[in-house]
């Protein structure tokens, strides 16, 4: 059985350390899971830095929408970069695509050069691609050293026959990093269908606020999206429960 590197997707700084103290290989520092994830404050990773040692990989994602990036939200990404990197990141998470849904290789290869020695991924934008195989190719000859997907479906188990593909395709020229709905209950047949060495997830679980006697008519976000008074944090025993799978 290989032992994988359980990558968590963590949306707040409690999250992250929460993830680090409960078996978590590496953080992707996330905020706004309502939205798809976004990237988190440079507080949160300034914070999150300093207060542990485990790799840290921060998504970079200037807004909600499309991954289609006109030049002023090309130059905000570039500024994120090149900020992580003073500050030790060990690796961004990111992608681009053009308005035909294609790898925008031209920004990848400037973004990956900015990047290094960091670590670059290739986020689900990934599985928005209409011909994955194509775009990994373009992804190894951008330099991406790793691509999160489900295998273009809403989640691993429904794409694990393109993983399969592109498992084989990849060898190793880049990482296929599976993420999308993996669970305790998964985890295992995911990691030895596919062969992979790394495996991502949230481990999620909604929180409430303890906060009472609110104005509850008045709300500060759209709530047919997202509430005031609840959102996400990491359960620390998930992370365990897969662990202890391994």
């Amino acid at each position: 059985m290989i032992l994988p590197l359980i990558e968590v997707a963590t949306f707040t700084p409690n999250g992250a350390l929460t993830a680090a103290q409960n078996g978590a290989g590496r953080i992707e520092l996330c905020s706004g899971f309502a939205e798809g994830g976004l990237s988190p404050s440079i507080g949160t990773v300034a914070l999150v830095r300093e207060l542990t040692e485990l790799p840290i990989h921060v998504l970079i994602r200037p807004r909600v929408g499309d991954f289609v990036y006109n030049k002023n939200e090309l130059a905000s990404i570039e500024k994120e970069i090149i900020y992580y990197k003073q500050l030790g990141v060990n690796g961004i998470v990111v992608g681009v695509l053009t308005d035909t849904g294609t790898t925008n290789t031209a920004a990848m290869k400037r973004l990956v050069e900015i990047a290094r020695p960091m670590s670059v991924t290739f986020h689900r934008a990934f599985d928005q691609c209409k011909k994955p195989l194509q775009e990994l190719c373009k992804l190894i000859d951008c330099g991406v050293d790793r691509i999160l997907t489900s295998g273009c479906k809403p989640s691993v188990m429904e794409g694990i026959d393109t993983l399969k593909m592109l498992v084989e395709a990849a060898q190793d020229k880049i990482i296929i990093l599976p993420g999308g709905g993996i669970s305790p209950a998964n985890a295992k047949f995911i990691l030895e269908s596919l062969g992979v060495n790394e495996l991502h997830l949230s481990g999620k679980m909604k929180v409430y606020s303890p906060m009472q006697n609110f104005a509850s008519a008045i709300s500060l976000c759209s709530p047919a999206e997202v509430q005031d008074f609840c959102w996400h944090e990491c359960d620390g025993q998930k992370i365990q429960a897969i662990k202890q799978l391994f």
